[in-house]
């Protein structure tokens, strides 16, 4: 977590210890001198041209690239011994033993939070000493107190995170005008504070300092008994499964409704065709009026209890704890702080009074001061597939926004001050997809746009209309303004009635304009594609050029964009091979450069051309480049070189740039040395080892031009420096380790599909995306690949639908006024097409002042996503450990929290008492932790780094299922499946929950896994593969044909129905339980141990230890 450290217009970048403050007053200078098109050289007479049937190859000698290790701190920490209190888990070896967690909580050495940076003492200055973890669970480094606001007492300050690279000709911004006071760069001992809980953490190590872990096997490997035909005995490592136990207060009965909402100066006239129809309410809502969610069945799920909310069992404890059976809080004779009651807010005395916003959200959820134990109800994952719950507001306001899983909040409710979301330790940030792809969904609105003229925020349903809808006040600083001329005006001139529901920008909280010319400065730019292809010998024996070009030719026509549309190839190896397409010169031409230091350039008119025009011959040219290079013997791979020539080539136009190499840079510019020792993953760095990527990469973006990068490496390829060339470009990065398109054929059909949707999807090209806010809340920092201009402004040469950024929200003055807290997204783009647009995405979220109603208020999805994407931006600035840390500390703070305020009866208890709404939280971080991203063992930098990359930029739905696949058993789907537009009900991710007698369908980010247990019937085989027995399936199979019987159907339809999920399409791939491959499948088991790695319920143990 961040501290507000910073005044929001202060931006830092912490790449290669440097630091450049950015003002939000001028755009920034981009890296590099201004670029000069060399004059052009056409290929008419030069004697390097041959025929397309030719090939050429020579060697080149690799030039050295400067690498950079920073010095690694040592790692000292205290020895722990184990608790013979603790309950060993059942099913483990004879040597495991355990590391117990202190519940000490007296002194605490210092910490980095989540999503902060170094200071510029501590990367410029001499190596600071290093800080052992301290309560951390099986090596897991400690988490920050979430501090989104305020800086407490005492709590050194943090620099932003690192989302933007450094910017030359930028003079430092004033540190007085941050609204914070300077802190002293060393760590001092923090003392708790009066009423609140302590925050010491003790050490928790192994003896020689090596992290606490758990033995076991390198593969994983599940004990006969986990396999339970019945699926329904007692749990592996834990307590045997039982429904929740929930409290919370009894339904709103019709004796007592909710008074009527008031009526008067706050409504305005509607008028149609046919005169006054009706009165509008101001949208600022009445808190009294009904709930939009009336009825249990229709609570989203974070604020339910996970069943009908029956105790199955008296349940001992103090003020806050569950009643007994048979008794609701709020029944007559339970009292404040009675066994039962949940206690009064902090700060309230029991039985006053709340605010009128309190109480109108307390109605509104039935599970409000709810909790329930983990330790003895792990089977929390609720049935229904929803997660994201909506916002507590009235139903006409949440009937304008139709997709609030696009733009959303981690809270949906907004905390009325600083001091409020400091004491809770929880994430208050935004998750938004910019541009996703909808089709002909997103209403189009035609110019005029109404704007507000100080604040510049376009109009939208949240605002108030004023005498007659002639004037609306902004929502964003209260300003009024004039409601343009022609909404009073029909086409043929005549003054008609003011039609409210004929405005979709005051009815759609998403809506799109068409701009008009005032918002470009020159005119919109062509499509324009260039292909980069490697053609050494790894690329062309692994089939990746042929594949490649083969998808090309076929899509060639689904291309998007006008007729404007333009695409070139660049094929390099240690030469770079040039194909001249134009009109005049026949059949295509190659021209083969070999000087890789000052490579010759071609006329750009001779290589880039217009697909209409030119169709035939890129067609054939796709046809005969495998032919070319099928012989080559040439290993080198010159990217630095072909990178710079084509920059020359489409920095005139701007547009994308598709990068695809098999091989690290060898030679030329750009070549990376091969990385040092990285076996010991906690202290690793993913720093890049040269600049010559990250400086491209600017350049690029200055020139509207996104690199999007596609990696097929059999040998370690240097991720973490090669990648950035698409990072601070706006672009993707596509991994397909080990590819071969025989030998791996389940890789060869992910970059199909892959490939074919990239090629196809839709773009938006020379973009920009602003996010405006409530005035006393501020944008802190954005998370992503993006270029950050401002403190609320990115810069994006291309947007694709499959990308997502994240923002951490800052509360800067008290919101006691406001009633609703309004948070809007503008993107302007050039669509393929040609014109300009602006997608706005407005978010409206109530504002309260009670941590009750904040705590059964979170979104899981939008919370875990935000986390993900912060700890990715602290293992680049910080290490590895640190974000581990940090990521255990996002469950342990706010549980302490909410344990201290509303259960303090748990303390000691052995319970561990968590929110209903963050009830999944353990769970997803437990899972992030076991990830390639942040596992200590048995995964490479490669691997690492992508990881990474897929946290920072996939949207909510991805990480979702990269964190958490979903399951589901296939042998019963008949039964299992009632509602066919739903899914079925969901398996836990353990073995358990597993039978040889069955087959199931695990759901993950990239591919459809289905498992066949050997026991399976021999029906279901045959239904499914049309295979006599299971003996007779092979080890792996891709694909699944569709057979005309009802399991192949429903099979069918349930892969069809949760593909609609993702943007991108997912491979199918069938594995068997008693062949190697069936480890693809068992590795995404995370509640269980493999590995190396603790089980969810051993998790669990560990924080209770915490939490206390």
């Amino acid at each position: 977590y961040i501290t507000n450290n910073l005044s929001v217009n202060e931006r830092s970048d912490m790449q290669n210890g440097s630091v450049t403050q950015v003002s939000s007053n001028r755009p920034p200078a981009f890296l590099g001198p201004p670029h000069t098109a060399p004059p052009g050289n056409g290929f008419s007479g030069n004697p390097a041209y041959t025929q397309l049937s030719q090939s050429r190859g020579s060697s080149g000698a690799s030039s050295p690239a400067m690498a950079f290790q920073p010095p690694r701190p040592a790692f000292n920490p205290a020895v722990q011994s184990y608790d013979r209190n603790t309950v060993t888990p059942p099913n483990m070896p004879p040597n495991f033993r355990p590391q117990s967690l202190p519940t000490s909580l007296n002194t605490s050495p210092s910490r980095t939070p989540l999503g902060s940076a170094h200071s510029t003492s501590q990367l410029n200055g001499p190596p600071q000493p290093f800080r052992p973890p301290v309560n951390g669970v099986n090596g897991m480094p400690r988490f920050a107190p979430p501090q989104f606001g305020a800086r407490p007492p005492g709590q050194p300050g943090f620099q932003p995170p690192m989302s933007q690279p450094p910017i030359s000709g930028q003079p430092p911004r004033p540190t007085s005008q941050s609204p914070f006071p300077p802190q002293p760069t060393s760590q001092p001992s923090l003392s708790p504070q009066p009423g609140a809980p302590p925050t010491g953490r003790p050490p928790i190590s192994q003896p020689g300092g090596a992290p606490a872990s758990f033995p076991g096997p390198p593969q994983f490997r599940p004990p006969p008994m986990m396999f339970n035909p019945n699926a329904n005995g007692p749990p592996m490592n834990g307590p045997p499964n039982s429904q929740a136990q929930v409290a919370g207060p009894p339904p709103m009965s019709q004796a007592n409704p909710p008074p009527p909402p008031p009526t008067g100066a706050g409504n305005i006239s509607r008028l149609g065709p046919g005169g006054l129809k009706a009165k509008r309410p101001v949208p600022s809502y009445n808190i009294n009026q009904p709930s939009a969610n009336p009825s249990p069945g229709n609570l989203p799920p974070n604020s339910l209890p996970m069943s009908a909310a029956q105790p199955s069992g008296p349940v001992q404890g103090g003020p806050g704890s569950m009643p007994p059976p048979g008794v609701q809080p709020g029944m007559p004779g339970m009292q404040p702080g009675m066994p039962g009651m949940p206690m009064a807010p902090p700060g309230m005395a029991p039985g006053a009074p709340m605010d009128e916003a309190s109480q109108r959200m307390r109605q509104m959820s039935l599970s409000d001061r709810s909790h329930i134990n983990l330790m003895e109800h792990r089977s929390v994952f609720p049935k229904d597939e929803k997660l994201t719950c909506l916002p507590p507001l009235p139903p006409d306001l949440l009937t304008h926004n139709k997709y609030p899983e696009h733009f959303c909040s981690t809270l949906n409710v907004v905390p009325a001050s600083s001091s409020v979301l400091s004491k809770l330790k929880v994430p208050f940030g935004l998750v938004i997809q910019p541009f996703k792809d909808l089709g002909d969904e997103v209403p189009v609105v035609t110019p005029p746009i109404p704007r507000c003229k100080v604040c510049r925020t376009y109009v939208n349903p949240y605002v108030q209309l004023n005498d007659g809808a002639r004037r609306w006040k902004c929502n964003i600083c209260a300003r009024l303004n004039d409601m343009p001329a022609d909404y009073f005006y029909g086409e043929d001139g005549r003054r008609v009635p003011f039609n409210i529901d004929s405005r979709p920008e005051l009815n759609s909280a998403l809506v799109e304009y068409i701009a008009p010319s005032e918002y470009t400065t020159r005119p919109p730019q062509a499509a324009v594609y260039l292909y980069l292809i490697d053609v050494s010998i790894g690329a062309v024996q692994s089939g990746m050029v042929k594949m490649a070009c083969k998808v090309l030719e076929e899509e060639l026509d689904s291309i998007p964009g006008d007729s404007r549309r333009s695409i070139g190839i660049i094929c390099f190896s240690s030469k770079l091979h040039y194909f001249n397409l134009h009109k005049n010169s026949g059949q295509p031409q190659m021209l083969v450069v070999p000087d890789l230091d000052e490579p010759f350039i071609p006329t750009i008119d001779e290589l880039i051309v217009n697909i209409k025009e030119e169709k035939k011959k890129v067609k054939e040219l796709l046809s005969l480049i495998p032919s070319i290079f099928a012989d080559s013997k040439d290993p080198d791979c010159a990217v630095g070189p072909a990178l710079k020539a084509a920059k020359e080539l489409i920095f005139r136009f701007g547009g994308r740039l598709t990068l695809m190499i098999s091989r690290s840079p060898s030679i030329g510019d750009g070549t990376i040395k091969k990385r040092g020792d990285t076996a010991k993953a906690e202290g690793l760095s993913l720093a890049p080892l040269t600049d010559f990527y990250k400086t491209l990469s600017l350049e690029c973006t200055q020139k509207q031009v996104t690199v999007d990068l596609f990696l097929f490496p059999n040998d370690n390829i240097d991720v973490p420096t090669v990648s950035t060339i698409s990072q601070f470009s706006s672009g993707t990065v596509y991994y397909y380790p080990q590819y071969h398109y025989e030998k791996n054929p389940l890789m060869a059909e992910k970059f199909v599909c892959d490939f074919r949707h990239y090629v196809t999807r839709p773009i938006a090209f020379e973009a920009v995306l602003r996010i405006r806010c409530t005035s006393g809340v501020n944008i802190h920092s954005f998370f992503g690949n993006c270029f950050v201009r401002a403190h609320d402004l990115i810069a994006l040469a291309n947007v694709s639908p499959d990308v997502a950024f994240g923002a951490q929200i800052s509360i800067d003055d008290n919101l006691h006024e406001s009633k609703l807290a309004i948070f809007q997204s503008a993107l302007l783009f050039t669509s393929s097409k040609g014109d300009r647009r602006i997608r706005v995405h407005t978010l409206a979220l109530p504002i309260t002042s009670d941590p009750q109603t904040i705590y059964n208020n979170l979104n899981i999805d939008a919370s875990v996503t935000l986390l993900a994407k912060m700890a990715v931006e602290k293992a680049n600035s910080a290490s590895l450990g640190d974000a581990r840390e940090a990521l255990q500390y996002a469950v342990i703070d706010p549980l302490i929290r909410y344990r201290s305020d509303y259960c303090p009866s748990a303390k000691g208890s052995g319970q561990l008492a968590v929110p209903v709404s963050q009830r999944l939280l353990p769970l997803f971080v437990s899972s992030i932790l076991k990830s390639k991203a942040f596992r200590l063992q048995n995964v490479s930098v490669d691997d690492r780094y992508f990881s990474m990359l897929q946290f920072k930029t996939l949207p909510i739905e991805d990480i979702m299922l990269m964190i958490y696949p979903r399951l589901f058993s296939l042998h019963n789907l008949a039964e299992t499946w009632t509602d066919k537009n739903a899914v079925p009900p969901r398996l836990a991710l353990t073995a358990e929950k597993l039978t040889r007698q069955g087959a199931f369908l695990l759901q993950t980010h990239e591919h459809f896994i289905i498992w066949i247990g050997r026991h399976v019937s021999d029906i279901f085989v045959n239904s499914v593969y049309n295979t006599a027995t299971f003996e007779d399936l092979p080890e792996l199979q891709v694909g699944l044909d569709h057979h005309d019987n009802a399991i192949s159907d429903l099979i069918h339809d349930l892969i069809a129905l949760c593909s609609k999920v993702k943007e991108a399409p997912s491979t199918v791939v069938s594995v068997r339980e008693d062949k190697r491959t069936g480890h693809m499948f068992l590795q995404h088991l995370v509640e269980d141990r493999s590995d190396g790695q603790i089980s969810y319920y051993e998790f669990l143990q560990k924080i209770q230890q915490q939490v206390g």
